[in-house]
């Protein structure tokens, strides 16, 4: 299989794993999932909260950010990257399609980074929500073969929005399955190599992208592997709700585990696997795009549904944007072209979002914000 092939699967993958779960991401609980959409659950695409059937979420919307900035950086600096990441995601949250319930914390580090604080300290330093981990995807392909540069560009952009260690070794810990498959690898080794990733986020990496000094010593990434152990341990096990075994995913460290999970479990087969995170009770939508990003890039857009693939939202500008990050990573400097500023980034609609306080939801820290809020 063709590398283009394997990015073209993961971006579709996840999005498709985020819209069927878009539906059921606030249904707590497998019964009242398959009494609203039948005794299978979400089996297809299901219209929600006045979008039409096939709609991504904020997941899907910040992803698409961050492969942008990855693009129009091509191989520059870390701060020239993160910079342009950090007017990305402005420009996202201040698009008129930011409508679809995005996370707290997402939303405040937007904010602060457009009042001028700098990428180290836009993120909101007790936060570990799931925001870094569900748009890491990108940075797995991108990196796919250098280690050192996929560690430390996935633990520096959770620090936009996310300061916690255990946001941070999310991120690290949702690009490395990615970067493990795009490399031709199967299914087997990818838990050690996701460890071995989070390992190499050292405290002194952590300490470099401003955490808290006293959550760094407290917790560094223990959380995050305590997650993987959990994971290898309950591959054994069968259940309806991955969230009954491993937590409900509003926070990193949970959502990367029952992605990991439901990828394991399907044994390759991608259907299975964004399915199982969308029929979950908790983060929904997070765990199918984790799982989708996975499964996606070990099967390759041939081993996607067509029908999905058909009918996601922007299937062909998510297809192009996939082919044009597969580009950035093999040329010294790509275009990218207006078609694919989905948000207005190149515009230069960087002014501060709005004012509004979000409402914490059932993950705290990223708790979900339903409406319209710019």
């Amino acid at each position: 299989m063709e590398l283009v092939d394997r990015f073209r699967g993961s971006i579709l993958g996840l999005a498709i794993g985020d819209a069927l779960g878009h539906p059921t991401e606030f249904i707590s609980s497998v019964r009242g999932i398959q009494s609203r959409y039948g005794p299978n659950g979400v089996t297809e695409f299901f219209g929600s909260g006045g979008h039409p059937p096939g709609t991504f979420t904020d997941d899907t919307q910040m992803t698409i950010s961050v492969a942008r900035a990855l693009i129009r950086a091509g191989h520059k600096d870390l701060d020239s990257l993160m910079t342009l990441l950090g007017d990305e995601f402005v420009a996202w949250a201040n698009s008129d399609l930011n409508n679809r319930a995005p996370g707290g914390t997402c939303l405040s580090g937007c904010r602060n980074f457009a009042r001028g604080a700098s990428w180290r300290d836009a993120g909101i330093k007790s936060s570990k929500g799931c925001g870094a981990a569900m748009r890491a995807a990108p940075i797995g392909l991108y990196f796919a073969t250098n280690d050192e540069a996929l560690v430390r560009i996935a633990a520096a952009q959770s620090v936009l929005t996310h300061s916690h260690p255990t946001g941070i070794a999310s991120s690290v810990a949702a690009a490395a399955p990615v970067a493990w498959v795009a490399r031709g690898n199967g299914l087997e080794g990818m838990l050690a190599f996701t460890k071995q990733c989070v390992s190499a986020l050292t405290n002194d990496i952590l300490l470099d992208l401003g955490c808290d000094p006293s959550l760094v010593e407290s917790i560094g990434t223990r959380e995050m592997m305590r997650a993987l152990e959990r994971t290898e341990q309950a591959l054994d096990k069968e259940t309806d709700d991955v969230c009954q075994l491993l937590g409900g995913a509003w926070i990193g460290e949970e959502a990367v585990a029952c992605a990991l999970w439901c990828a394991l479990k399907a044994e390759g087969d991608f259907e299975r696997a964004v399915l199982r995170g969308a029929n979950s009770s908790g983060d929904s939508d997070s765990i199918a795009c984790i799982a989708g990003s996975i499964v996606g890039t070990l099967v390759g857009v041939q081993g996607l549904p067509e029908r999905w693939v058909k009918d996601v939202e922007e299937s062909k500008r998510l297809d192009e944007l996939a082919q044009t990050l597969h580009s950035a990573m093999t040329s010294a400097d790509v275009e990218v072209i207006p078609e694919l500023d989905f948000f207005g980034a190149e515009e230069g609609i960087t002014d501060e979002p709005g004012e509004e306080e979000p409402d914490e939801g059932p993950g705290g820290d990223e708790g979900p914000i339903q409406g319209e809020l710019f």
